[in-house]
């Protein structure tokens, strides 16, 4: 009988003490060539992983380009354990130790998986779902997140760092439950709220729309949740011409759908002074002023017109505030 094989490849060992003839296929050939397919990773497919496997044993799979090691466990199927390459997936999670990154350039960090990226917006984390052909969502080495629809769609909201201790964000955001401010909200340095944004309304009749011509009309609203607070200034031109029936001018917002007419203030300058109101019905996108009669005989309020409740010409003056709750 010979002695008992290597543990490892199974190679073959004649009799110690010397009584067997040394044979050239079994002796040699067949030693070599097993320790030919043992160095390095061995080359199989993953239906034909050894099935006998030793502890530390490296396979190549050459339908994945996965690679693997086998960490001895009994069934020997079960002991595969893959190795990280351009090719890995992994079922579960992929666990690493807390290390620490140290003496590179200026940085070090204690966290778990550490990185050091050639710029501020190399992607350090990209996520895909599905057939998505641009990431939906995106994290930076300077820490910018982007999030995107998923699809080929661009990312569309943007978390980043913009100066000393302070994030900025493009987009929109919404709190669900209560948001906290430690500090006076009305300090520009801790929060700005409801800041101005210029339009243009739009000035309408109900039978012929008025020219601007050289005119101004100018408008203004600020918006600090679902309350909408606007301007509107409007003075005629020498060229301006006004139309027939009715006036009115376009919102910034559509008003929200409350069963609520919300009321703002109208003040037309003529060769007086009249005060009137300004009224927004629910759901509305435009809205008119109203006056009292000219006459003063009673004080029922009339839609404002190119007559009522004086002519309007050149030189005349509109202006216009109102709060309402937008849609």
């Amino acid at each position: 009988m010979p002695d008992t094989p290597t543990n490892r490849l199974g190679l073959y060992k004649s009799l110690s003490d010397g009584s067997e003839l040394v044979d050239y296929t079994q002796d040699l050939g067949q030693n070599w060539d097993k320790i030919d397919v043992a160095v390095g990773f061995q080359a199989c497919a993953s239906t034909t992983r050894p099935s006998t496997p030793y502890s530390g044993k490296p396979i190549r799979e050459t339908d994945t380009a996965r690679t693997y090691v086998h960490n001895g466990s009994s069934p020997a199927s079960g002991g595969w354990v893959q190795i990280p390459n351009s090719s890995s997936t992994f079922n579960g999670d992929l666990d690493l130790t807390s290390g620490r990154q140290l003496n590179i350039g200026s940085s070090t960090s204690d966290a778990s998986l550490a990185v050091l990226a050639a710029a501020n917006n190399t992607s350090l984390i990209s996520g895909r779902v599905g057939s998505d052909t641009v990431s939906r969502y995106l994290v930076d080495a300077d820490g910018t997140t982007r999030w995107g629809p998923g699809g080929s769609g661009a990312a569309d909201v943007t978390v980043a760092r913009s100066g000393t201790a302070t994030l900025a964000l493009t987009g929109s955001l919404t709190v669900s439950s209560a948001l906290t401010v430690a500090g006076n909200i009305n300090s520009a340095s801790n929060l700005t709220m409801g800041a101005w944004t210029t339009y243009t309304p739009t000035w309408t009749a109900a039978t012929t729309n008025p020219g601007l011509g050289n005119g101004t009309l100018v408008g203004r609203y600020a918006v600090i949740g679902k309350t909408c607070h606007a301007q509107i200034n409007l003075m005629a031109g020498s060229t301006t011409t006004f139309g027939s029936g009715t006036y009115s001018f376009a919102l910034p917002f559509t008003s929200a759908n409350q069963g609520c007419t919300y009321i703002g203030n109208a003040h037309l300058l003529q060769s007086s002074r009249w005060g009137g109101h300004f009224v927004i019905s629910p759901n509305a996108g435009t809205a008119s002023a109203y006056f009292p009669n000219v006459d003063a005989t009673t004080t029922t309020l009339t839609a404002w017109s190119p007559t009522t409740p004086i002519t309007f010409a050149s030189g005349g003056v509109m202006r216009i505030t109102v709060t309402y709750e937008i849609a």
